[in-house]
């Protein structure tokens, strides 16, 4: 049954960005499509390379259907919410890593001089 799939995706995509742009203000903005177009290019790139060798394949039952080699059209879709939600990742994790503070040393405070 095509469909469940570009539903997740979809479903995925949408938490995401209501996720950070609850918890996270500033992190989802334009200037991301940049990056975002990037990965799109090298990993579509790739599955072109991989399709057309025979490497990946994807099942019908699963997917809307597929562009020529193979590829489904969620793909592009599957690529940008993996772009989008590492940097929701890493930008949450370097956020509460700034909250926390530094670690202290292992040695204590240093001697006033």
């Amino acid at each position: 049954m095509p469909g469940p799939y570009l539903a997740l995706i979809l479903i995925s995509f949408a938490g995401v960005l209501l996720l950070a742009g609850r918890f996270l203000p500033g992190v989802v903005r334009l200037r991301l499509l940049r990056p975002i177009a990037v990965v799109l290019v090298v990993f579509l790139a790739f599955d072109v390379v991989g399709a057309s060798r025979g490497w990946f394949a994807s099942s019908a039952d699963w997917v809307v259907a597929s562009v020529p080699p193979g590829i489904p059209i969620e793909e592009p879709l599957l690529l940008a919410f993996l772009a989008l939600f590492a940097v929701v990742l890493f930008e949450g994790f370097r956020r509460a890593g700034a909250r926390a503070g530094a670690p202290a040393d292992a040695d204590g405070p240093a001697p006033d001089a």
